[in-house]
Parts: structure tokens; sequence; C-alpha cells
């Protein structure tokens, strides 16, 4: 044991082991902004000795860049920490005499990164690649990575580069060496290539608690994902006889026909753009959108799913985003019906915002389409809709 400033300090302690009273870190809203961010053109430092564009993840040919080691084009994760220790070097306290273990999400730098490293493997065979990302220096994490073998690389945002562009949360320490006293708080993303060929940030994991569940976490999130495999469909040409019948039962099924009325206008949904999300070949949902004449702004006319909590319905929602993109849209727009509101929060938690209420909208469509239910979710009765935008970079 060792005293500083009257604190019990342990330099002889394990790294790897969490204690069990660490302070929970809350939500304070300080990654919202990063959810389907692009990712900057800034250049990180990389423990392999290259330089990494988080602009240029993603190659044009996946055979080129596992030649040359890049990364692969299926996805990539980062998961972010605010720093690594030595062993048998005793942290500092911070500048308001804090000790590291009291600041909520802090402790837990080596067990986060090693659980990582003890499921690297599954992450490969998922095809997608791992970084460790903090502002220790690259000589720090170098020294890191060597001593507890981990398999991955690290990038280091040292000069605060990504921090700035991308405005990260973080908080203030004194690091006794290896790195500025701006910290990065713990969090992870999931990263793929949009619509417009611009690598974006397709999830985030913030606050993250405990650190050593946080590979588990985002890998069980992988793979459901991996299972569903979404195709686009014209509805007005090549239809197979199956996908037609699917759509319609489904269009049927959920809004008395194929018909669609939002915001005074009739489309046919069968004869427009739309996606299918299947499940080991099995068609689960379907998706259906417009580009509004100008390009400026798309649609979702209508989406369902048929096996809930697969992730099929936001891999549906992903593909029109990215559609509306390499359309040139600015805006992605839909609505709901007043009774929906399992679908509004469904929305509101993958990042779109409520709008507009269209009072009397419903109403007025059930003039033109009888079959429109007077009562529906809750018994509430079906009056109005409710517009949620999404606005696109």
């Amino acid at each position: 044991m060792s005293r500083k400033r009257g604190h019990r300090i342990l330099v002889g302690k394990d790294l790897h082991q969490l204690p069990d009273d660490l302070p929970v870190p809350r939500d304070d809203g300080a990654a919202l902004h990063l959810a389907r961010a692009a990712c900057p053109s800034v250049s990180l430092s990389c423990t392999d000795g290259r330089r990494v564009n988080l602009r240029q993840l993603f190659s044009a040919d996946p055979q080129e860049a596992r030649a040359t080691g890049g990364p692969s084009p299926r996805g990539i994760v980062l998961f972010f920490y605010p720093r690594t220790g030595l062993p048998g070097q005793p942290p500092s306290l911070g500048f308001h005499g804090e000790t590291w273990e009291s600041i909520p999400g802090a402790r837990g730098c080596t067990p986060q990164s090693c659980a990582f490293r003890d499921l690297s493997q599954e992450f490969r065979a998922l095809d997608v690649d791992v970084f460790g990302v903090s502002t220790n220096t690259t000589e720090h994490q170098r020294e890191f990575k060597d001593r507890n073998h981990i398999p991955f690389d690290f990038l280091s945002d040292s000069e605060l580069q990504l921090v700035r562009a991308l405005n990260l949360p973080t908080f203030i320490f004194p690091v006794e060496s290896g790195g500025p006293t701006t910290l990065i708080k713990r969090m992870a993303w999931y990263i793929g290539p949009a619509g417009d060929s611009t690598p974006r940030i397709v999830k985030v994991w913030y606050p993250v608690f405990p650190p050593d569940n946080n590979a588990e976490t985002v890998l069980v999130w992988l793979k459901k994902r991996s299972t569903v495999s979404v195709r686009a469909i014209d509805a007005g040409h090549d239809l197979s006889r199956g996908d037609l019948q699917f759509l319609r039962e489904e269009l049927t099924k959920h809004w008395g026909g194929t018909q669609i009325w939002s915001l005074g206008r009739a489309y046919e949904a069968d004869a427009i753009p739309a996606f299918i999300a299947e499940i080991m070949g099995e068609r689960v949902g379907v998706i259906t959108y417009d580009i509004n004449p100008g390009g400026y702004q798309c649609e979702i006319v209508t989406v369902s799913c048929r096996r809930e909590n697969t992730g099929a319905a936001t891999l549906l929602m992903e593909a029109v985003e990215n559609a509306a993109r390499r359309a040139g849209c600015m805006r992605i727009y839909l609505t709901t019906t007043n009774d929906n509101t399992d679908a509004v929060r469904f929305y509101q938690t993958r990042g779109w915002t409520l709008c507009a209420l269209h009072k009397d909208n419903v109403d007025e469509a059930r003039k033109r389409k009888p079959q429109i239910p007077l009562f529906g979710n809750h018994h509430l009765a079906v009056r109005h809709e409710i517009e949620l935008e999404l606005w696109l970079e």
C-alpha cells in the first residue's frame, strides 16, 4: 500500500479485475449526435505503424483489402476507452483529488480490451475488424497491446483530431504518461458503408457498463444482424410471384389492401420501390418507399415485419436511408396513425424525430378507403396522422 494526499492507492492491483462497487455511468446524451454520422477524414496513428484514415476504412476491392492487411469492407467495430495504466505504476488523483475508481465509467479499460481480444476470432468470422481507440500515444498503446497479446490494432487520437471533428464525449483527468489529459468516455461503434459510399456510424453503444461485457454485447448484436439479408425489389418490373404475393399479403394484413393513404395522397404500394428482408431464405419483412418529385425528399410508405426482435425492420429502414442518399435526398419522412404507439417508440429510438400532427387526416382518408378501421391499437380511435422525419447529411 502507498498513500498520496490521504487516498489509498493499490500499487499492485490486478488491472484485469473490476471492483464490485464501481459507480455506474449514466447516459448524459453526449453521444446522441454520433448515430449516422459520417466518418471524418482524419488520419490516426495505428499500432502497426501506418496512418489510418477513417474516411477510407472500406476498400472497393475486398480481396485487395485483405491482401494488403487492410480492414474488412463489411464492417468495423471501434471501441473507445479512456486510458490504460501500467503495471506497478500508481494512478494519479484527479484535479480535485478524486480517485480513478470514483469516476463513473472510468475504470475497466484493460478488461474491455481483453474481452475483445478473447472474442476476436468470432468478430473475424463475421468479417468485421476491430480497433481500440484512445487518446493514449501509439507507443503507450503498443506496449499495452504486446503485453496483453492482443491480435488487433489500436488507433491513437492523442492529437484530439477525432475528438474535435465529431465532438466526442470526453472528460479531463491527469495521466501519468502516454497522452493528453483529455480522455474519451467509454463507448463502441459499428461502422458500415452507406448509400453515398461514405463510412458511417451505424450503431453506438454508450454508455458502456460493465466494461468487460462490451465485446459480447457488440458481438451478439452483430450475429443477429448477420442472419438478416435485405434485397431490393422493383415492384413495377421483374417482381417474382413469391415476392409479389408476400408484398400484397403484408399490405392487406396491415393496411386492408394495396392502396395506402398518406398525407392526402394515395399510393399503390405494390407498384413502388421496395426492399424485402429474409432470414435463412424466409421472407420476414418488407418496406415500400417513394422518392418524391424533385428528389429532395423520400417517403417511407409502409414497413412491416413478421418476426420481431430480429433486426430486420431496422435493416429495412437503413436500406431505404441508403437508397435516399444515393438519390440525393436530404430528408426522409413517414407517417403513422395516432394509435400506433409502439411504432412511434420504435422510430424515435432509431433517431427519428416527431415533426407534425395532421389532425383528422385519417378521417378524410377513410372517406376514400372505408376499410380503414375506426379503432386500432389499445382501442384508440384512429383519426390522426403523426409525421416523423430523419434529415440526412
